[in-house]
């Protein structure tokens, strides 16, 4: 048995150990709202233990969120001998202005 104000830390582990835990990502609308990027299977009171992301993996988001949006309407990406030929054509641009102005 525990004395008064003694804390059985060895329960509160196993207990939490036993939880399920759900992960997701978000946004603080006005420091008390918070919006998940996907919802949990979870109804009711739960415990939010929050994290901000680090910049590579908030630009790895809006990346992806990118190349969704790009593929729903059928975007093609330039192929590599497409992306060749526009730096070489504006390379030559470049040189062309160089040769003009000096």
């Amino acid at each position: 048995m525990l004395g008064i104000g003694a804390y059985d830390w060895k329960q509160r582990y196993t207990t939490h150990m036993s939880r399920k835990t759900y992960e997701s990502t978000g946004t603080t609308e006005d420091g008390a709202t918070i919006v998940l990027d996907t919802p949990l299977p979870v109804r009711g009171r739960v415990r939010v233990q929050v994290e901000p992301e680090s910049r590579a993996a908030r630009r790895e988001a809006v990346l992806q969120a990118i190349r969704l949006r790009q593929q729903a309407r059928g975007h093609q990406p330039m192929s590599r001998e497409e992306i060749d030929a526009y730096l070489c054509e504006s390379r030559a641009e470049d040189e062309r202005a160089t040769s003009l102005s000096g």
